[in-house]
């Protein structure tokens, strides 16, 4: 994967930005699993419980485009190194302070710290990879988000079983800690300037960033006057229904509408967290051997995002109709596999269509993705209960991902959101043979040209 130019871009991605985005998940599953320990102990109603669970994503969601905007501002190495920090701290204050205002408080700052994490990764990828490589590299970073779900409620349950809840948060809290310190000691936002990397890789990553009209003042927010800007927020709003059934019911589903026991449904829920798992690696390999293959970011893209919706949502309504459990999990790893395929595309594009304002695009696309994380379950749960069937519920999803896949018809990844006066769609890539001069060629030149002339 190097080059021969040197791999220091992917151990950055796989050892600072993945691994961050592990832990983040982790706390954020923390609280989930213990909450009935913690209701119990403390005494605090079903209703106070459920303000503690919420409000994080409350914060979580209002803070992603500001924190999207921080991050193209300052750069990711100074955001996620102090919010990450302060989310830490937050984890390690929760169990001092045994009352409801107290826990209420801490998930309040907790969930807006976290919501710098996920735009100042996807910057940092931006910054780090030429566009050719972009798709794995969001591949590792989404493969650090679902290896969470598939760690953290085994790994919370037994810590709080052998240790005790509050041990829970204080290890998670002193990870977060010493992670924070790495990357800052080990991230730069601008490769060049990184003391590891040799210029080969240097120029090889330069060379493959697309060019980007200059950031002006207040253009950011000329994004929120275009219709591709608001399509893409809410075609990933009906990818993330999806997904939060998964994340949410898919327990519920395999006990109640299945009938499986406790312990088969904990290992057949974990086989859709493996297969998209796999899935987002695949799609990083075949996403970027596309755009390499026609040098166009649409066929890389489009295509892509549109097979993986139409995928999913056709393997959802089949599992929900299905009879044999074998059928019914093998579609369910199919449907959250393609689920993947498209998140990778989403990623890819929101840098594709963001270029200087990519943590913008990330933020609002993440703040859409929040907002059905909290809708989606509630809807399934209210369908289910109408109509008396899971099969509705899962049909429904299913249903408005499909018009996710209509949506993409309209996006246009390979058009940037900012002013095609100062930059051209296409081509996107400057190609390898012919690759511009960089930032150094440029000024090497200008000096010896106004030598000769003076």
């Amino acid at each position: 994967m190097s080059h021969g130019t040197g791999n220091l871009r992917w151990k950055i991605v796989a050892f600072l930005i993945a691994p961050i985005t592990f832990v983040m998940t982790l706390d954020r599953a923390a609280m989930t699993v213990a909450a009935p320990t913690i209701q119990k102990e403390l005494g605090l109603s079903i209703v106070e419980m459920s303000m503690i669970l919420t409000v994080y994503f409350w914060t979580y969601a209002i803070g992603q485009v500001p924190a999207g905007r921080m991050a193209e501002r300052i750069g990711s190495r100074k955001v996620l190194a102090s919010t990450s920090a302060v989310w830490s701290v937050m984890m390690m204050a929760t169990p001092l302070g045994p009352t409801f205002a107290w826990l209420f408080g801490c998930r309040l700052v907790l969930g807006g710290a976290q919501s710098a994490d996920w735009s100042s990764g996807v910057v940092a990828i931006k910054r780090w990879f030429p566009r050719t490589e972009r798709a794995k590299g969001n591949s590792i970073l989404l493969a650090g988000l679902y290896l969470g779900p598939i760690v953290s409620a085994p790994l919370t349950a037994w810590t709080i079983i052998r240790f005790g809840w509050p041990a829970v948060f204080y290890g998670f809290g002193v990870l977060g800690l010493l992670l924070g310190a790495i990357w800052w000691i080990g991230y730069r936002d601008k490769p060049s300037e990184h003391p590891l990397i040799t210029p080969e890789e240097a120029k090889f990553i330069a060379d493959g960033q697309p060019i980007e009209a200059p950031q002006a003042k207040g253009a950011f927010l000329r994004c929120f006057k275009q219709p591709r800007f608001w399509i893409f927020g809410i075609q990933y709003f009906l990818l993330v229904l999806i997904q939060s059934f998964y994340t949410t019911w898919l327990p519920t589903y395999l006990t109640r509408a299945r009938g499986l026991s406790l312990k088969d449904m904990g290992i057949y829920a974990s086989l859709p967290w493996v297969a998209v798992f796999i899935a987002v690696f695949v799609a990083g390999i075949i996403c970027d051997r596309i755009l390499k293959k026609t040098n166009s970011v649409y066929w890389a893209r489009t295509p892509v995002a549109m097979t993986g919706f139409v995928v999913s949502a056709g393997a959802l309504i089949a599992a929900s109709r299905a009879v044999e459990m074998s059928a019914v999990i093998s579609l369910l790893c199919l449907s959250f596999a393609a689920v993947g395929f498209v998140q990778v595309v989403v990623w890819s594009a929101a840098q594709d269509l963001g270029r200087a304002y990519t943590g913008v695009m990330s933020g609002w696309t993440n703040l859409w993705g929040a907002l059905s994380n909290v809708a989606g379950p509630v809807t399934v749960a209210y369908t289910v209960k109408i109509t008396g069937n899971w099969e509705s519920g899962l049909f429904l999803i299913g249903a408005a991902a499909v018009f996710g896949a209509i949506l993409w018809i309209f996006l246009h990844p390979e058009r940037p959101l900012q002013s095609t006066a100062d930059i051209d769609a296409e081509p996107q890539v400057k190609p390898p043979a012919e690759a511009m001069a960089s930032e150094a060629d440029i000024v090497i030149a200008t000096t010896r040209l106004s030598n000769q002339e003076s």
